[in-house]
C-alpha cells in the first residue's frame, strides 16, 4: 500500500511541474508578444510608380503589397507594420530622393517595392551603406544580383534576361521561327531582356534578322513599325506601360501578322480590356497568370475581388506574395527588424512551398529568386473576357537560366550593341 501511494504522489507531482513548465512557456510566449507589442512599429518602405506610363501596374503593386498586409491586420509578432509608399514617378533621381527620405527621415527597417531597371540601380547603394535591407519587388536590372549583387539587396520578382531566355527558346523549338526581329525599349530593359532572347533563340539554330529599339515616352509607334522585315516569322515586344497599347495597335494596325512574344508585363490583366482583340494571339511569358488553377490562387482571386473591387492581376498577385515572403523572415527572428544582420539573413532564407504564383520559391546565392517562368497565350474567353492562357511551364527558372554563373558573369553586358546583330540585314 505505501509502495502505491508513493507512485501516485510521484505521478502527481510529475504532472505539477509538467503543468508548470506549460504555464511558464506560455508566459514567456505572451511576455515576447507583449514585449514585441510595446515596439514601435515595424517600419516598410515601399517605392513604385503611381503616376506616370506605369502608373497602373504601380498601383497594382501597392494593391497586392497591402492586401496581404490587411489579411493579417497589419500585425507580425504582435508588432504593427506601418507600410509607408513613396511615388518613383518611374524616374530615378525622384527614386533616390524618396528612398533618401524614407532611410534618414522615416528610419524604416527595410525598403520594398522598386519599378524600373535604372531607379533600382540608383537606390541598392544607398540600402547598401545603410545596411538597410532591399527587396525589390520588381527592378529587372540582371546586375542588381549579378554583377552587382550584395547580402543587403534581395529581388523577389525576375531578372530581365531570363524572360528573353525562356521565350526564345520556346519561339525556336515550339513555335518553329526561324527569323525574328527584337523591338524594346532603349534602354537596360529593352536591351536585357532582348540580349536573352537573342542568346538562346540562336544557339538553338535561329537568326536576329533586326534590331528597333524606340525612346522611353514614345507616343507613335508608326515609323519604327513600318521598318520591319516583313519576313521574320516573328517579334520579341519589350515594349511595356500604356506604351505597349499604343505598340500591338500600331503593328495590328500595320495589316502585317507578326508572331509576337514578351515578358508578362506587355499584356498585363490591366491592358487586355483596352487591347480587346488586338491582344489576341499574343504570347508571354511571366511567373504567374490569373489563369493559373490551383488553390492558392483560387483563394487569392476571391479575395482579391473583395480587397480591389475589380478584377485581379499579375502584379497584385506577385507582390502579395512578396509581402508574404517579407513576413515570414519578421516572424521567423521574432520580429526583432532592429538587428539588421538577422533581418538580412532572414530575408535571404526565406522558402515558400506552395504559393500563389503555382509552385516553390526561393533564392540563389545571388539573392535572385528561382521560380516557375509560364508561357502564356492571350485568349478571348466568352464574349468579351481576355485572359493570358498558361500554355506550358518551365520548372524553377534561374536568372542564369542553364548556363554556369562564373562564366556568365565574364561576359559582357547585354546593352544596344551587345550581342552582336551578326545577322541583321
Amino acid at each position: 500500500m505505501m509502495v502505491r501511494k508513493e507512485g501516485q504522489n510521484m505521478r502527481k507531482f510529475n504532472l505539477c511541474l509538467g503543468l508548470l513548465a506549460v504555464s511558464c512557456l506560455v508566459v514567456v510566449g505572451s511576455d515576447s508578444v507583449t514585449l514585441a507589442a510595446e515596439k514601435e512599429p515595424i517600419r516598410i518602405g515601399f517605392i513604385a510608380p503611381v503616376t506616370g506610363n506605369w502608373a497602373q501596374l504601380g498601383m497594382d503593386m501597392v494593391d497586392g503589397f497591402k492586401m496581404f498586409l490587411d489579411e493579417i491586420n497589419y500585425t507580425a509578432m504582435g508588432r504593427k507594420i506601418e507600410l509607408i509608399v513613396e511615388d518613383e514617378t518611374a524616374n530615378p533621381q525622384v527614386a533616390v530622393t524618396k528612398a533618401r527620405k524614407l532611410l534618414i527621415h522615416d528610419k524604416v527597417h527595410l525598403i520594398a517595392g522598386v519599378f524600373i531597371v535604372s531607379s533600382g540601380y540608383a537606390i541598392a547603394p544607398l540600402c547598401i551603406e545603410s545596411q538597410i535591407p532591399l527587396v525589390v519587388t520588381v527592378s529587372p536590372a540582371d546586375n542588381i544580383t549579378q554583377r552587382k549583387a550584395s547580402k543587403y539587396v534581395i529581388r523577389l520578382s525576375y531578372a530581365s534576361s531570363e524572360f528573353g531566355y525562356v521565350a526564345g527558346d520556346y519561339a525556336y523549338k515550339k513555335l518553329g521561327w526561324r527569323r525574328a526581329i527584337v523591338v524594346g525599349m532603349d534602354y537596360g530593359w529593352g536591351y536585357e531582356v532582348g540580349g536573352g532572347f537573342q542568346r538562346t533563340f540562336e544557339e538553338d539554330g535561329g537568326k536576329i534578322a533586326q534590331k528597333v529599339w524606340t525612346p522611353i515616352n514614345t507616343m507613335d509607334f508608326g515609323p519604327y513599325v513600318t521598318t520591319l522585315k516583313r519576313d521574320a516569322d516573328g517579334l520579341i515586344d519589350v515594349i511595356t506601360g500604356a506604351e505597349s497599347i499604343r505598340f500591338i495597335k500600331g503593328l495590328r494596325a500595320s495589316g502585317y501578322k507578326w508572331n509576337v512574344i514578351g515578358p508578362g508585363p506587355i499584356v498585363d490583366e490591366t491592358f487586355l480590356p483596352a487591347l480587346g482583340d488586338d491582344g489576341v494571339g499574343i504570347y508571354t511569358v511571366f511567373p504567374y497568370s490569373v489563369a493559373l488553377k490551383t488553390p492558392e490562387n483560387a483563394k487569392f482571386l476571391d479575395r482579391a475581388k473583395k480587397f480591389t473591387k475589380r478584377e485581379p492581376t499579375s502584379f497584385q498577385a506577385t507582390h502579395y506574395s512578396a509581402a508574404d515572403w517579407i513576413v515570414r523572415a519578421i516572424n521567423s527572428i521574432n520580429g526583432d527588424v532592429e538587428n539588421q544582420e538577422k533581418l538580412i539573413n532572414a530575408l535571404r532564407s526565406v522558402e515558400i512551398p506552395n504559393s500563389v504564383r503555382g509552385g516553390p520559391l526561393k533564392l540563389d546565392p545571388y539573392g535572385e529568386i528561382i521560380q516557375n517562368q509560364y508561357v502564356r497565350r492571350v485568349e478571348k474567353v466568352g464574349n468579351a473576357y481576355y485572359q493570358n492562357t498558361i500554355l506550358d511551364t518551365y520548372p524553377m527558372v534561374s536568372q542564369f537560366w542553364k548556363y554556369n554563373p562564373a562564366e556568365c558573369l565574364k561576359l559582357p553586358e547585354y546593352s544596344r550593341d551587345y550581342p552582336p546583330c551578326k545577322f541583321c540585314e
